[in-house]
This record gives C-alpha cells, sequence and structure tokens, in this order.
C-alpha cells in the first residue's frame, strides 16, 4: 500500500487510544478505520467492537483474510494467524477505544464541523446540509443515520484532515449521550431541528428531551454559531445558553431563514428564502423547514444562495423519509424510519397536503420508547387521525388498540379501522382494501418494521404478474 495513503500508523493508535503492542510494528500504516469484516478494505484497521448480540473478536481471522494491517482487540486468540505485516493493539475496551480515536482524530481536522441533533428531521437536515457543503468545498457526511457513540466516531475517523466540512449527526435516548458524543466531535455549528415527545422512556418528558439536546450547546465552538428552531418555544429558548453567535429557522416572522409561498411543484416542493427561489424533490412542509435549517447551516458556513439552490433541487433524502412509492396506481408514503407524536404529526400533516384521487390510508405502527404516557399518546393518535381526512385506519403493533380506542371516539360511521399485531400480518389486508387512486401514509417506530408492507405488496405484485397488479 501507498504510504502516502496511511492515514493512521500503529504508533499513532497507541497514542491516541492506548494499549499495548502485543504484535506487529509500530510504524505499521492503516488507511482507515473497519468495525465491520465484511466490508472492510484492504489496508484497514479492524476494531473487535463487542455488543449484545456480536463479539468481534470472532470475526478477526476474516479481517484479516481481508486484507486488515492492524487489529485492535481486547484478547487475543492463539488461533488467529497473524502475518508480519499484521500489527495487533490490545486495549481494554475497543469501543472506549473508538472514541478516543476518533476524539482524536478530530483536533487534526482542518475544517469546519457541523452537527445536527434533535427530535426529528436530523438525518434528513444533514442529508441537505451535506449537499450543499459539497458544492462549497470537499465535505464529509455521516452515512446513513450513524449517531450513537460508535456511528459518530467512525463518521468521523472517515473524515480527511484536509476537508473544508464534515457534518455530523447525533442521537440519543438517555441524558449524558449527546455529552458524549460533542464532547468528542467539538463541532464548531450546532443545529436542533426540534424538541418533541421521543424517547420519553429514558429522558422522561419534553423538559427531559430539551435537556438532553443541550448537552450539545457547552462543547460548541465558542466562536461557532447555534442554530435553533423558531417555531418551536422550548427549542428557542437554549439560544440564552450559548454565548456565541444563534441564528434560526422556520416559518415563524422571526427566524432568520424562514420559507414562504410553500406550493407543489410538479410532485415537488417549492418555496422562496431569504430572495432566493427554492424547489425540493421530496413533499412534505416539513421538508422546507428541513431544507431551512439546512441553508440557514450553510450559510453561515460559508456557502452561496445559489450552491443551496443547486443542491437542494437534486438531493437525494435518505430512504425512507417521506418516501413515495407507486404500487400498480396505488401511491404509498413510506415515512417509516423512525416515529414518534411530533415526527406523526408532521408525516401526517404531509400527506394530508398530499392531492388524492380517492380514499386516504393511514397504517401505522406503534411509537416506541414513550414510557408511562404510550397508551395516552396512541389515544390521542387515533382522535387526531378520526378528525381528519382519513378513510380507513390500519393500527400495527400491541400499541396499535388504544389508537383504535381514540378514534372510536370520534370517527364517523364510513371511516373504516382495522387492528394487526405485526406489519408481515397487515400488508394483505392493506392490499385488499386499496385500489387505483388511493394513498397510504405507512409510519412507525424503527422496530416495527412497517416498511414490509410495502415491500411485501411489491414482491406480491410481482410474482402474481399482471392479475394481481390490475
Amino acid at each position: 500500500m501507498d504510504k502516502l495513503r496511511h492515514r493512521f500508523t500503529a504508533g499513532m493508535m497507541l497514542k491516541d487510544c492506548g494499549g499495548t503492542l502485543a504484535a506487529g510494528r509500530r510504524r505499521q500504516g492503516a488507511c482507515g478505520i473497519s468495525t465491520d469484516s465484511r466490508t472492510i478494505e484492504k489496508g484497514e484497521a479492524f476494531l473487535a467492537l463487542v455488543g449484545p448480540n456480536h463479539d468481534g473478536h470472532d470475526f478477526v481471522p476474516q479481517a484479516i483474510e481481508a486484507g486488515a494491517s492492524i487489529v485492535v482487540a481486547m484478547r487475543r486468540d492463539e488461533q488467529w494467524r497473524l502475518p508480519r505485516n499484521v500489527a495487533l493493539i490490545l486495549v481494554g475496551d475497543t469501543t472506549r477505544a473508538l472514541v478516543r480515536l476518533a476524539a482524536m482524530h478530530r483536533r487534526r481536522l482542518r475544517g469546519k464541523v457541523l452537527s445536527v441533533t434533535g427530535s426529528c428531521g436530523k438525518s434528513t437536515v444533514k442529508t441537505m446540509l451535506g449537499a450543499i457543503l459539497s458544492r462549497a468545498g470537499r465535505c464529509g457526511i455521516a452515512q446513513r443515520s450513524f449517531n450513537n457513540r460508535i456511528g459518530l466516531s467512525l463518521s468521523l475517523l472517515d473524515s480527511e484532515v484536509e476537508d473544508d466540512f464534515t457534518v455530523l449527526e447525533m442521537g440519543t435516548n438517555h441524558p449524558g449521550e449527546i455529552d458524549e458524543l460533542a464532547r468528542c466531535a467539538k463541532p464548531h455549528a450546532g443545529i436542533i431541528t426540534c424538541i418533541g415527545e421521543c424517547h420519553l422512556e429514558g429522558l422522561g418528558d419534553r423538559i427531559g428531551v430539551m435537556e438532553a439536546k443541550a448537552e450539545l450547546i457547552p462543547h460548541l465552538d465558542p466562536d461557532g454559531v447555534l442554530i435553533l428552531n423558531a417555531d418551536d418555544p422550548l427549542c428557542a429558548s437554549l439560544g440564552a445558553r450559548f454565548a456565541g453567535e444563534v441564528r434560526t429557522f422556520g416559518f415563524s416572522g422571526r427566524a432568520d431563514v424562514r420559507p414562504i409561498n410553500l406550493r407543489r411543484d410538479s410532485g415537488a416542493m417549492a418555496f422562496e428564502a431569504c430572495g432566493e427561489s427554492f424547489r425540493l424533490p421530496a413533499a412534505g412542509r416539513h421538508n422546507a423547514l428541513n431544507a431551512a435549517a439546512a441553508i440557514c447551516a450553510s450559510m453561515w458556513a460559508g456557502a452561496t444562495l445559489e450552491q443551496a439552490r443547486e443542491a437542494l433541487a437534486q438531493v437525494a433524502l435518505p430512504p425512507m423519509r417521506f418516501e413515495k412509492r407507486q404500487l400498480a396506481g396505488v401511491t404509498f408514503i413510506l415515512d417509516c424510519y423512525n416515529s414518534n407524536p411530533t415526527a406523526m404529526h408532521a408525516a401526517l400533516r404531509g400527506f394530508l397536503d398530499e392531492p388524492v384521487a380517492r380514499r386516504r390510508m393511514v397504517v401505522c405502527g406503534d411509537m416506541l420508547e414513550m414510557g408511562d404516557a404510550a397508551q395516552e399518546m396512541h389515544r390521542h393518535l387515533g382522535r387526531t387521525l378520526a378528525l381528519t381526512h382519513v378513510d380507513i385506519l390500519v393500527a400495527v403493533g400491541p400499541l396499535g388498540r388504544f389508537v383504535l380506542d381514540g378514534w372510536a371516539e370520534l370517527a364517523q360511521d364510513q371511516q373504516v379501522a382495522l387492528h394487526f399485531p405485526t406489519a408481515q400480518e397487515a400488508w394483505r389486508p392493506v392490499w385488499a382494501l386499496t385500489a387505483p387512486g388511493d394513498a397510504v401514509l405507512i409510519k412507525g417506530s424503527r422496530a416495527m418494521k412497517m416498511e414490509t408492507v410495502a415491500s411485501a405488496i411489491a414482491e406480491h405484485i410481482g410474482l402474481a404478474g399482471k392479475e394481481a397488479a390490475a
């Protein structure tokens, strides 16, 4: 391997994360860091992480076979056959070592680091922001929803020292998590999308959610910026906690970046902001708000409105975020990467804004990690759905019966509601109830695997051919 490609050496890694060199040489180089033996590339270092359902030490031989140049582990197995050109570093905790490696690599980065957190919209804002900044310079962007201590660490380690920008995502379901992530990332800019009712099982209530998101603020660069949602009073209130610059986005007249004149444009969303016209290849009022957050952050980082306009017109949003699929004349909108009351109401509003030729159906899976408030929140969702122009409700999961309870309080006779334990059991009835011209919103927490409904229907159509699609 060309030494110019070495981003790390065993000696650097020992200095950054501690441990002992059990085999190989300190000058052994690595071009990157991997924790997955299935995707590791030749010349990368392999960290053997241990989780509740796997032990990375079991896959060290595969990593070596794939070309790992350095192995970081908590123990040495005598059955491992370490070539002379592979270094072995032994540490007490590989996950902690990964975080320390990332924190030290962060100090080497020369560009601006921007981080996105919030109760919903994180991945979408991150994607939009990364697309804009990629037009303004070299930009490293966190892959997928890499927003926990492992994902954020890998995102930082994947960043090049010469990058002009690094865009990260931070998530949490318990106090102290964002504090650890922000301490590692030391962002120049922090974006908080909103304070919603999410992960209440670990955070208690919206105040607890606010405090968890606020853990980002003490780790922001004092010369940096805090970007907040002006429409969310709890979120906006966090501006008082940062001594540096505060900027805002939202539909409120107080916002620095405010989307106005929202309208549908051939299936896309068009709006104006800061005197510029924008067009998103994605529907939903909430996506205009996400775009405003990205525009606000990118302008602070030095991007132009023209670069923002061009990038947002072509941005490819993450899957299962208000993603549209046409199946035999039925429009399915998959917004099922995750769910909480705040995200559910945003998706529902976007769905109700969509033009529909016939009927509307909502397939909602359980909103998980809601704690003691779970039952009442699901009842409230049922009442909300009954008062909208939703013709058919399909509730999925154990908490779905509380959605039906709330629905039954206010629904009209012509409105139909069904309940199924799982998404796998729901897809056939959903397909049987739909007809060309109908629209279906599918929403639920990640563990509910609500995308199964659409994927099973698509597979069914493919297997059954024209007869099923007729």
